[in-house]
């Protein structure tokens, strides 16, 4: 039960992101897929928030009201903030993929 709090409290904290002084980091871990790192710098509608892949560099990360999109080239990583955590990833001429994880926020205690 701790651990899918920790999983998906980062969601609630979105509001609050855009006014903290400190980028807010979150680290994810999806089920086949690298660790990803989100960092919110300016919160919805801004464009400084970011996403990183694997040790890949960071692309620009655009933070909606409902979801989170990211393309890194070809492929589009779209979060959904609802619950569960999840990530879809789509290319085109591909079917789209979803994966479920955890994720776990630099505002948490």
């Amino acid at each position: 039960m701790a651990r899918r709090f920790l999983a998906s409290a980062w969601l609630l904290l979105l509001p609050t992101m855009a006014t903290a002084a400190e980028p807010t980091v979150v680290s994810c871990q999806f089920e086949k897929m690298p660790p990803m790192i989100l960092t919110f710098r300016g919160g919805m509608g801004a464009d400084d928030n970011s996403l990183q892949v694997g040790q890949t560099k960071p692309v620009p990360m655009s933070v909606g009201s409902n979801l989170m999109t990211a393309a890194y080239g070809a492929q589009e990583f779209t979060f959904s903030l609802r619950l569960p955590a999840n990530v879809s990833v789509s290319a085109p001429g591909q079917d789209t993929q979803t994966f479920y994880g955890e994720c776990i926020s630099s505002l948490q205690q």
